[in-house]
């Protein structure tokens, strides 16, 4: 028998080794791998679902209340109720008091002063205030939600204290703003004294006298434009336009803020408009210029520094 020849073509299909019907599989090369990583999961996600219940915030846990900005700007209320620097713990949410005086920073700061204790001829001190011990948080919530207008009986200054802070604070806002008033009253302390404040005569008028600057460069458009509404004193004039001399929005404004609005504006129906009636851009004089807008401005400035002895 002789050899078979090498040279001789092969099968293309040669059978593997193995049992009639049953040939030999080649290995599987990631066979292991994937068997490794199996144990790896059922290992870890035990660890993983522990983890994402530990870090699940609590939904009765008390929150971090507002946020002004992505952060809350503000100082924590010290014993005794002064303020002190340094703003909230940033470890956690912080006190409806630490909030309500970053609010009261942003809103009431311009008539009340920045420690609370008033400003002449404007808003009255609220740090150790006889009427703020005296009402319940709903009464004073329902007066900064209302405000208080020049004509208001109880309104002894002439000065209008605008709705919600001139500011369209919500109602935690304004709750917050109530919690901070709370924390700085001292009932062992004697209260603050608001006889200055007390300017309007028995009839109901105002003892601040009338002032106007007719010297001043922007006092004829003032006249031309503005006086129709808010008085030739920028005193304002019932029903029509606010008084500017003793206006916290006018001093919460810069004058480019300031010459903007007058450019735009407030119609009726602005929820920021408290009297009702239409604010025409310009003042209804569309010919004004940017550079007499700004006469105007500083005007309204030189009355309200004259008015309020500051």
């Amino acid at each position: 028998m002789t050899a078979p020849d090498s040279s001789s073509p092969q099968p293309d299909n040669p059978q593997p080794l193995g049992y009639p019907g049953f040939p030999l599989q080649p290995a599987d090369p990631y066979k292991g791998a994937a068997h490794a990583m199996a144990a790896v999961f059922t290992l870890t996600l035990p660890v993983l679902i522990g983890v994402i219940v530990l870090l699940k915030p609590d939904p009765l846990a008390p929150r971090g209340m507002m946020h002004t900005g992505g952060a809350v700007a503000g100082a924590q209320v010290a014993a005794g109720g002064a303020p002190v620097a340094g703003g909230g713990s940033s470890a956690g949410p912080q006190t409806p008091a630490e909030v309500g005086r970053t609010v009261y920073e942003k809103s009431c700061v311009v008539c009340h002063g920045p420690d609370a204790k008033g400003i002449m001829n404007l808003g009255k001190p609220l740090r150790n205030s006889a009427f703020v011990q005296s009402k319940t948080d709903d009464e004073l919530f329902t007066l900064v939600v209302n405000g208080r207008p020049p004509e208001d009986p109880a309104n002894t200054t002439g000065a209008a204290m605008p709705p919600r802070g001139a500011q369209n604070l919500s109602d935690e806002q304004i709750r917050a703003v109530i919690a901070f008033l709370r924390s700085i009253q001292d009932p062992s302390a004697p209260p603050a004294s608001v006889d200055a404040w007390n300017l309007k005569s028995e009839d109901g008028t105002t003892q601040a006298a009338s002032i106007e600057l007719p010297d001043h460069p922007g006092h004829d458009i003032f006249i031309a434009s503005c006086s129709a509404c808010h008085g030739a004193d920028a005193a304002g004039l019932p029903n029509l336009g606010l008084p500017l001399t003793t206006s916290g929005f006018v001093r919460g404004k810069t004058d480019k803020e300031l010459i903007n609005f007058i450019k735009s504006g407030r119609p009726s129906w602005d929820a920021a408009n408290t009297t009702g009636v239409d604010m025409p851009p310009k003042g209804g004089n569309p010919a004004i210029t940017d550079e007499q807008l700004q006469q105007i401005v500083t005007y309204i400035r030189a009355l309200q520094k004259k008015a309020l002895g500051s």
